[in-house]
């Protein structure tokens, strides 16, 4: 029962330390980087009214800062957030877009967030219906309410209690004279286990499925998109992409994205003119 109990805490550590993230207090530097920008945008704040060029310059030094902090190696939706913020007041829609996005996966429950998310595509020029199509989006939809590690968290629970009761089964067999205990603690343990796959599924999907499709957003305004991966192929549609338009990635060759829009259109643009996560 102890090397059950010792086998179940190692698991657990090792899936902690796997996810775990750089800290910002271990490095000085990117602590320094995250004050200076933070500063810069409160700076923008309080002069985005008397003095609009000034708060443009000091929203573009918070968003270069914020940049440098998360191209450290630091992954936190809260950063990712302020980082999207500093975009937007400084006229990056796209760029704005695709770090709330990141965002999203983190905390998906923070209202601000998506009010903030939603602000930033309004402004977004060209608009893409949704075809009819199941999308991964509205599949996954469901789950991003709960954020990634809870998903995770709930799951080692739900497996820890599911072969808590298991060994206690095998190790106590006087229950099994007791049907209606045994019963139950199997049902238990089914339905912890069921709980298990769903949320760790969730979980491997999210890691998985950015390197299948992965999620982008134009970044620049003049977006061309082609028919072929090559400046000589004709332009797919009539008029070009402005930035802010999010799409799934399709393909990729060297310089080039074939993507998919909202509206189930697909096309080639080239790859210096979006982000993806």
């Amino acid at each position: 029962m102890t090397r059950f109990f010792g086998c179940i805490h190692i698991a657990t550590l090792t899936a902690c330390a796997f996810f775990a993230r750089p800290a910002l207090g271990d490095n000085t530097a990117l602590l320094n980087e995250l004050n200076a920008a933070q500063s810069a945008y409160d700076h923008g704040i309080e002069v985005a009214r008397t003095d609009p060029e000034a708060a443009q310059k000091y929203f573009m030094d918070a968003a270069s800062g914020f940049e440098k902090v998360v191209n450290g190696g630091v992954t936190n939706g809260h950063l990712l957030y302020n980082l999207g913020n500093a975009q937007v007041q400084s006229k990056q829609i796209g760029g704005g877009i695709g770090s709330y996005l990141q965002a999203q996966r983190i905390i998906p429950e923070d209202s601000q967030l998506q009010s903030n998310l939603a602000h930033a595509r309004s402004l977004v020029k060209d608009r893409f219906q949704s075809g009819g199509g199941m999308l991964m989006e509205d599949v996954s939809a469901w789950w991003h309410f709960i954020s990634f590690n809870g998903r995770l968290t709930l799951a080692e629970i739900a497996w820890i209690i599911c072969w808590t009761i298991a060994a206690f089964l095998f190790y106590r067999p006087a229950i099994q004279t007791q049907s209606l205990a045994r019963v139950l603690a199997r049902r238990t343990a089914c339905v912890c286990a069921i709980i298990g796959v769903i949320l760790a599924a969730t979980v491997a999907v999210d890691m998985l499925a950015p390197n299948f499709y992965p999620q982008g957003v134009t970044i620049r305004d003049g977006v061309m998109v082609r028919k072929g991966n090559g400046e000589g192929f004709e332009p797919q549609f009539a008029e070009p992409l402005s930035q802010g338009v999010e799409f799934r990635v399709l393909e990729k060759r060297p310089g080039w994205l074939r993507i998919r829009l909202g509206d189930e259109k697909t096309g080639w643009i080239a790859a210096n003119q979006a982000s993806t996560a």
